[in-house]
């Protein structure tokens, strides 16, 4: 199997609707270790916005939005090192197998974030998480997918010319950080204005060639349906480059599409497409990419669809209401048992990512397919962040965690800085964070589930 590269046109629109250009971004740390850290974050946060949008102006008096966002988190382990078994490339008949040493760098921020107007009403607000994960070849410092024994085995292989940040080498810890933050300027600035790019995006081939002149003409639909209609390959992990192009199908299709519903159906047939594909094989970082395209895709237009369904007086006099269980829910979240936050296992093996967590952009479609609660639902006690870190402590699995979450009658979690400082100090981050936030944009909108 080879690759081939294509162009989309990347367009998606802001999720929320700024109430007017004047900015105002403040960046604080939770750890004064991470001080430097936020001035670099302000700084990209500002640039990204004001590179989408030029006529965004930052001022310290009389904006229209606030941006505040803390640095929660910031984990940047020592490398760790393992041992692999590769198949070496050679001329002759055989290919043996050999032992090659590696090591991964890892790296991990999580960032409370939100925007307000003039009179201190929420615009947006968020968790973001961004990860870094990338194993490099010992003695070479090649980063995995460069060296010649992987090569071998990689459809997709290394982008001709294109320049990454994983390919020259491991990232120092100042580069690391950067490329943590610069990610995490970038989730941001994609929800407050709308962002238009050229992205390239690689296909496989070989066995997948019979569609290459429909994507090549942008004939999307065409290239769905061939690779749709076509014999799975008999190799599950063969057949994942099928679904990985059928959901850059879907993927290009949703970006061509003028209809934000009809969009979103596209891009969690996407996300369904990738979701295969990873579970089969979940170390291909084109796979891994993907994925998290495709979720912030789904995210747009889900909160594009909730912001359209309620009506801003409504929205008004839902937040006025919430205020009450909100402030008496952080009163009872800051009384919770402080420990140090879990880390990530030595050794992980997940691939370079921008993602939280495998399988959440194929599971979308079902989730908000999800009834409205009944009145004796309703009536419920609801889910607290209490709830939540007992659950963790008691070492219920975090899928069970996310379930008891997605599928509790009533809801009332404390996601202020606050609130997800006492998160992250008590265990419970990522995944597990972003169904809590999923779940409460929900209940507001009035969508229960």
């Amino acid at each position: 199997m080879r690759k081939k590269t294509i162009k989309l046109q990347r367009k998606l629109p802001a999720a929320v609707h700024l109430p007017g250009n004047a900015l105002d971004v403040r960046v604080t740390s939770h750890d004064p270790a991470y001080a430097n850290s936020a001035d670099m974050f302000s700084d990209l946060v500002t640039t990204d916005l004001q590179k989408f949008d030029k006529d965004l102006r930052v001022t310290k008096t009389g904006a229209d939005v606030v941006i505040t966002c803390v640095i929660v988190e910031f984990q940047t382990p020592p490398p760790t090192r393992f041992t692999r078994t590769d198949v070496a490339i050679q001329k002759k008949k055989g290919v043996p197998e050999q032992q090659n040493q590696y090591y991964k760098v890892t790296g991990e921020v999580t960032i409370s974030y939100s925007a307000k107007d003039a009179h201190g009403r929420a615009v947006d607000s968020d968790n973001i998480v961004e990860n870094y994960a990338q194993d490099f070849e010992s003695g070479t410092n090649a980063a995995d997918g460069e060296s010649a024994a992987s090569k071998a085995a990689d459809p997709f292989k290394r982008l001709a010319g294109k320049k990454t940040t994983e390919s020259y080498g491991p990232p120092t810890p100042v580069q690391l950080r950067q490329i943590l933050l610069t990610r995490a300027a970038n989730d941001i600035s994609a929800r407050l204005v709308t962002t238009d790019e050229t992205i390239e995006v690689p296909l496989a081939r070989g066995k997948l060639d019979a569609g290459d002149k429909f994507a090549d003409d942008g004939q999307w639909s065409r290239y769905t349906e061939t690779l749709e209609t076509m014999t799975p390959l008999p190799n599950p992990q063969d057949d994942a480059y099928r679904q990985y192009n059928i959901g850059v199908g879907y993927e290009a299709l949703g970006y061509q599409t003028q209809d934000p519903a009809g969009a979103k159906k596209l891009f969690q047939q996407a996300a369904i497409a990738y979701g295969i594909a990873l579970d089969a094989k979940p170390e291909e970082k084109p796979f891994v990419d993907a994925q998290t395209r495709i979720e912030t895709a789904v995210a747009h237009f889900k909160k594009l669809s909730s912001t359209a369904a309620v009506p801003p007086a409504a929205k008004a006099s839902e937040e006025a209401a919430e205020s009450k269980p909100e402030t008496s829910s952080r009163a009872t979240s800051s009384t919770a048992a402080a420990t140090p936050a879990s880390k990530p296992a030595a050794g992980s093996s997940a691939p370079a990512s921008r993602s939280t967590g495998r399988g959440t952009a194929a599971s979308t479609p079902a989730s908000t397919a999800s009834p409205a609660p009944s009145a004796s639902a309703s009536k419920s006690p609801a889910l607290t962040n209490n709830d939540v870190i007992r659950m963790a402590k008691s070492g219920v699995d975090e899928d069970s965690i996310v379930s008891a979450i997605h599928d509790a009658a009533n809801v009332n979690f404390d996601l202020t800085p606050d609130g997800l400082i006492n998160l992250a100090n008590n265990g419970v981050k990522g995944k597990i964070v972003g169904a809590m936030r999923d779940r409460s944009h929900a209940h507001r909108s009035g969508n229960g589930h």
